[in-house]
């Protein structure tokens, strides 16, 4: 039973880690299904501003609709312009910074196999035979396995 049971623990510790790894992509692709809702959403936005102004058929609408938000959003732009400059900055050195530890990540996947021990780390099934050093005479002494 307990060779039947040392068999089977790196199965599970390996399947953890794939179910851990299916989560996170889960996790990813609602993030993305979520921002492709929004780009979509900006570019019909984007679409109809522009439909409004370019046909003349549409001058009345224009003037309620587009010329107001335009004039909004210059005001706007006068008044946070520079606050926003500065955070659109920061915020393109972390995507920046983010992206960089992302593809750093990906080149080290499959570097190493699951369950593998790191430098520095101590392995505990090593603490456990110096712990038990009759079990593990009796394994190498050549008795037939039963499975």
């Amino acid at each position: 039973i307990n060779a039947a049971f040392e068999q089977v623990t790196p199965l599970v510790a390996a399947a953890y880690e794939v179910l851990s790894t299916i989560k996170n992509i889960a996790i990813l692709l609602a993030a993305i299904q979520i921002l492709t809702v929004v780009l979509l959403t900006l570019i019909l936005v984007s679409l109809l501003g522009l439909l409004y102004t370019l046909n003349p058929d549409l001058e009345t609408e224009r003037k309620q609709l587009v010329t107001p938000v335009m004039r909004w959003l210059a005001g706007w732009i006068y008044e946070f312009g520079e606050t926003g400059k500065w955070f659109l900055r920061g915020l393109l050195g972390l995507v920046l910074a983010g992206s960089g530890i992302f593809l750093w990540q990906g080149s080290l996947a499959g570097s190493r196999a699951p369950g593998a021990i790191r430098e520095g780390e101590e392995d505990e099934r090593s603490d456990e035979k110096r712990d038990k050093p009759e079990q593990s005479d009796k394994a190498s002494s050549g008795s037939p396995d039963r499975h």
